[in-house]
């Protein structure tokens, strides 16, 4: 084994979590948003949530770049969580603010920990 796999074998679990925390996260906020989202607006004649469709694609676009841009993905990610839970939070919905903001937040928050720890690693080499 060489000097230089060390370092990537220290970076994997950090990288294989913050993938696996996105696609988890796409996921469940896709499935919610179709059970409980796309009824909602339908029976309100999309009225009310239509603003809340271009932000919802925000974070997923974000995460989907993670894959070729990892930085930019990943505040992208982190920001269109931030943005989802404001524009809950301002519509007085805090709780669905919570449910679809706040795990978008968490997986770009693991994506820019990962990141950090590949940066550190390159700083001792």
């Amino acid at each position: 084994m060489s000097h230089h796999r060390k370092p990537d074998h220290h970076l994997r679990p950090y990288k294989i979590a913050a993938q696996s925390a996105g696609l988890i996260v796409s996921i469940f906020v896709l499935l919610f948003f179709a059970g409980k989202g796309v009824p909602e607006i339908l029976k309100n004649d999309a009225n009310e949530l239509l603003p809340f469709l271009p932000l919802l694609l925000f974070p997923f676009a974000g995460y989907i770049l993670t894959w070729y841009k990892e930085f930019v993905g990943a505040v992208i990610m982190t920001a269109g969580g931030a943005l989802l839970l404001l524009f809950f939070m301002i519509k007085g919905d805090g709780g669905t603010g919570l449910i679809y903001g706040l795990p978008f937040i968490l997986g770009g928050s693991i994506f820019l920990l990962h990141i950090n720890k590949r940066a550190q690693l390159k700083r001792k080499m």
